[in-house]
């Protein structure tokens, strides 16, 4: 697909369009999110069911690795351990 400068500058500002929408409903998604939480703790309830869904708001958790402690111990020499992965990415200002 080639296109022109003039259709490449029409789908950036398509892109931004687009990206100011996502945005908008991002939040009213987080507010819908904020206002069934507010439900669930006024309640106390960790669970509710309704009619068309199963709705959870309990705690949970995730371990990660203190690299600061890990260094510490192991040395400054943490590329053996280290993951990297390598993707593109597209930027517009």
């Amino acid at each position: 697909m080639c296109m022109t400068k003039a259709e490449l500058e029409n789908k950036v500002n398509e892109l931004r369009n687009l990206k100011a929408m996502k945005e908008e409903l991002e939040n009213e998604v987080k507010e819908a999110e904020r206002e069934i939480i507010s439900y669930m703790t006024e309640k106390g309830i960790d669970t509710e069911i309704t009619d068309t869904a199963k709705i959870t708001y309990k705690p949970q958790s995730r371990t990660t690795l203190d690299k600061t402690k890990l260094s510490e111990i192991l040395g400054e020499d943490l590329k053996p351990f280290e993951k990297v992965t390598s993707y593109n990415v597209l930027r517009i200002k």
